[in-house]
């Protein structure tokens, strides 16, 4: 499985030189320096702000207990940030000169990537910083992160201009290219998992998306049947190789799109119309929401690994799952479809079906983003001082 990053392609140009590192260092993750002692079970747990912090959002944590995210300070500047297993901050360093980053995702040794300035980096569990380099061809261009695996293997694309060629990066952070397809021009590789197996885009010279996998070694495999649905997207990509997406059949009205999943060995499965799974496990269970028939409601739904769905969110009149772990607990929120900023708040589901309101402070919305292996509910807590400026904080929910 792969530990993605769903975030706007970074603006900008940025000219990387190979194998540059950044010596700045931190402790390594997940070394004790704080006791938070025991916490109430689905009770929310401020993350604590690192130095300088008045914000804070995470974008994943990994099967231990390692959190990543992005801070920001009373002057809206971005800075990277880990939470230790022990919720203990570290502001990530940045490249020298980058006024601000992101850390976007973390591998399950606590290698994180993300960004630095318009650099593509990655984080050493030490806080090690290295540039995420560039194809050759494509020095003076931009690079681009989008998952890494538990393993440690990042994938995303090298740029320059209107060409784009997915590519994954091993601990040296130097890239490798991934081909695209026979005829192809331009790729862009979006999740990978624990083997090697990545999964993305290969497009034609007209712009066309086709789904494909790439093997450890390289080579590309088109997901097929490809002619049968158009407006292609790619999501995810479990430890068995199932690749979960969207798309919308051949010929079809745009209103008619909907979720698919292509198992290992390359079977198309047709999640139903307005299906938006967000996320698969390692055993094929897929979660999301559908959008109702007044395409205004939405109710949480998880999908057996022959599509079969199960309404979960039924009690409420809006709700997403948006997380999955491989034991089936699944993870999202609710809240009233108008105002829509209004009356937000976490729930979980467990794989009987369960249902728990995950508690937060009175005031603000809640809404759980992340469940690992361990049933560690990462999400965020937004208040509003104002009704145009809301406030991030990252929390936990323990099991």
């Amino acid at each position: 499985m792969s530990i993605g990053i769903r975030a706007p392609r970074s603006a900008g140009a940025a000219t990387i030189a190979l194998a540059t590192v950044c010596t700045l260092t931190l402790g390594a993750a997940g070394s004790a320096t704080a006791d938070t002692g025991p916490a109430a079970a689905n009770v929310a747990v401020d993350l604590p702000f690192p130095p300088g912090a008045v914000w804070s959002h995470p974008s994943g944590v990994n099967d231990n207990g390692v959190i990543v995210g992005y801070a920001a300070d009373s002057t809206n500047r971005f800075f990277p940030v880990r939470w230790n297993a022990d919720l203990s901050p570290t502001a990530l360093p940045l490249l020298p000169g980058d006024p601000n980053g992101e850390a976007r995702a973390v591998s399950d040794d606590g290698t994180a990537v993300g960004f630095s300035g318009h650099h593509t980096v990655r984080w050493a569990p030490d806080g090690t910083v290295t540039v995420l380099q560039l194809l050759p061809g494509d020095i003076g261009g931009w690079g681009y992160v989008s998952a890494i695996s538990r393993t440690g293997t990042a994938v995303g694309e090298s740029s320059i201009g209107a060409a784009s060629h997915a590519v994954k990066w091993g601990p040296d952070g130097r890239a490798v290219p991934l081909a695209a397809l026979s005829g192809d021009v331009n790729s862009t590789a979006l999740s990978v998992n624990s083997s090697g197996t990545v999964a993305g885009l290969s497009y034609s010279a007209s712009g066309v998306a086709h789904p494909v996998k790439w093997r450890p070694d390289g080579t590309p495999i088109a997901l097929d049947p490809t002619s049968a649905y158009r407006d292609v997207w790619v999501g995810q990509i479990n430890d068995a190789g199932t690749v979960l997406g969207r798309a919308t059949p051949a010929g079809a009205a745009n209103d008619q799109w909907r979720s698919l999943t292509w198992s290992a060995n390359g079977t198309v499965t047709d999640l139903g119309r307005h299906s938006e799974a967000m996320a698969v496990n390692a055993s094929g269970t897929a979660v999301g929401y559908v959008l109702g028939e007044d395409n205004i409601d939405y109710t949480a739904t998880s999908w057996s690994p022959d599509g079969a769905a199960t309404t979960i969110g039924a009690d409420y009149e809006y709700t997403r799952a948006v997380a999955v772990n491989d034991a089936g607990v699944s993870v999202g929120h609710t809240g009233q479809k108008s105002p829509s900023n209004e009356n937000r708040y976490a729930l979980r589901w467990e794989p009987d079906g369960t249902l728990t309101e995950l508690n937060v402070a009175p005031q603000g919305n809640s809404y759980a983003l992340f469940v690992n292996n361990a049933g560690l509910t990462v999400g965020v807590r937004v208040t509003y001082p104002t009704p145009t400026s809301p406030a991030h904080t990252a929390v936990i929910w323990r099991p």
